[in-house]
């Protein structure tokens, strides 16, 4: 049976897309440059799988797409923090594989074959300083997302909202990234591409 979960925390990613990124927008709308290379970097703030808290937690997926994203065919690396206890990295799995439900359950069904080409227990370090977000595992991946400046005042940040994703919440403040991944399933580097963070409110509702 399904184990009840639910998880909050601050979403921000990263990809080779010009900003605004299309297949944010949507996954049938074609990648800026015709494929898609990702990183998603999520903090727990807080959360509980079962009986297992989740606060404190960070977690990381890379993909690359080689067309649009609604056709699927996603090659996908998840880096699960190495800080978790066995109890807590079982269920990191699980909530990102889909297997229990939630947004993942849906991003899951792009993946080739339903699941990832690799699962890797790694340190992962997680900076949240004011507009910047980083998130960086030694020699294997990193991502810096600066949100933009805006309004007249050049302090204001840059905002859509209402805009359906699965894994976002209903805000998503804009931003430029710097990201790069170099392990045995992708290698590739990219500067001041689409960036953005949300907060999340998942569930396997």
């Amino acid at each position: 049976m399904a184990v009840d979960w639910t998880a909050q925390g601050d979403l921000f990613e990263g990809c080779n897309c010009n900003l605004l990124c299309p297949c944010h927008v949507s996954f049938r709308q074609p990648p800026t440059m015709g494929y898609c290379d990702t990183i998603w970097a999520v903090s727990f703030e807080q959360g509980s799988y079962g009986g297992v808290d989740l606060a404190g937690l960070n977690a990381a997926i890379s993909l690359h797409c080689p067309g649009t994203m609604a056709d699927g065919g996603w090659t996908t690396v998840l880096y699960v923090d190495d800080r978790s206890t066995p109890e807590q990295d079982e269920a990191l799995r699980a909530i990102f594989s889909g297997d229990d439900g939630g947004p993942w359950g849906v991003m899951s069904q792009f993946y080739t074959d339903g699941k990832y080409a690799e699962i890797k227990r790694i340190p992962l370090e997680m900076t949240i300083d004011g507009r910047t977000r980083t998130i960086a595992a030694p020699d294997r991946l990193f991502l810096e997302m600066q949100t933009l400046r805006g309004g007249e005042d050049r302090q204001g940040l840059v905002t859509i909202q209402n805009l359906r994703n699965v894994i976002h919440g209903n805000e998503h403040v804009l931003g430029l990234s710097n990201l790069n991944v170099k392990d045995e399933t992708m290698t590739w580097e990219y500067q001041g591409k689409h960036g953005l963070y949300s907060k999340f409110d998942w569930s396997g509702d």
